[in-house]
């Protein structure tokens, strides 16, 4: 009798002292398994999936690295490609491109810009008028745009071909003398600000929460770390479980021991 109270004795202090425990190393974690989750849940509602990060720090944590841009000059302003075919003119995205910018030219009253397989004709407000393809005839690759004898052309890696506007033909042309667009250094404040928009569209707010409940934001220790509060979690479940079964079953003895005395 008295091994079987110092048993349960012993067992109640430990379990008392470690659920204590476990309960607070554990609602760390799940309070922010549980503030993450209620996000997520509302993901549609929040569009978290088109929301960008911004913040240089954590892109960089991610090892989200600054985008390679190539610059043409447009007057007053200038058209830069970065290295995932995204188009700004100036500081304003346009178009996604395929192949990677590799010139770009003023025409009428707005301007060209020639990626390796396609072509992109705007107007002076940077709004899309139309886009060529090989499916229209364009010869691809295309590694240069410039003009030639005063008219616009491409170059491929065989040979030259006027641009023909008006009905989008391509006649080849020999021995012409080009001048072709060549790149330029961009101004700190439009290349700083083309990485951020460029760096941020490809980390959103979705992945991050999804990575900091999961714990994968800190790589395989956050997941052990999630793993174990989860651990603890169950542990708190039965020992809680004991504890009140032992309560109830002290309770229950007492009750009985007090109704025999009266008898």
């Amino acid at each position: 009798m008295s091994h079987s109270f110092i048993s349960y004795s012993v067992l109640r202090r430990w379990l008392w002292r470690w659920h204590r425990r476990a309960g607070l190393i554990a609602a760390v974690v799940l309070s922010l398994v549980t503030v993450t989750g209620v996000f997520l849940n509302h993901t549609a509602e929040l569009s978290l999936g088109k929301k960008y990060v911004g913040q240089a720090w954590l892109l960089g944590f991610y090892g989200i690295p600054e985008p390679k841009l190539v610059s043409f000059n447009l007057g007053e302003t200038t058209v830069t490609g970065d290295d995932k075919g995204q188009l700004y003119w100036g500081t304003e995205p346009l178009e996604k491109c395929r192949g990677g910018l590799v010139g770009a030219a003023v025409y009428e009253a707005g301007f060209i810009a020639s990626c390796a397989a396609e072509l992109f004709f705007f107007d002076s407000s940077g709004r899309l008028v139309e886009k060529v393809s090989a499916v229209y005839g364009l010869p691809t690759p295309i590694t240069q745009l410039g003009q030639c004898d005063e008219r616009l052309c491409i170059r491929t890696p065989k040979r030259l071909f006027e641009l023909d506007l008006e009905v989008l033909s391509f006649k080849p042309l020999v021995g012409v003398k080009a001048v072709w667009s060549k790149p330029v250094p961009l101004a700190e404040r439009i290349s700083q600000a083309i990485y951020a928009d460029s760096r941020r569209q490809g980390l959103s707010w979705e992945r991050v929460l999804l990575d900091l409940h999961s714990g994968r934001l800190f790589g395989s220790p956050g997941v052990w770390v999630v793993d174990l509060a989860a651990i603890l979690l169950f542990f708190l479940s039965v020992s809680g479980f004991v504890l009140w079964y032992q309560h109830m079953r002290a309770k229950r003895t007492r009750r009985n021991t007090t109704d025999n005395e009266f008898q």
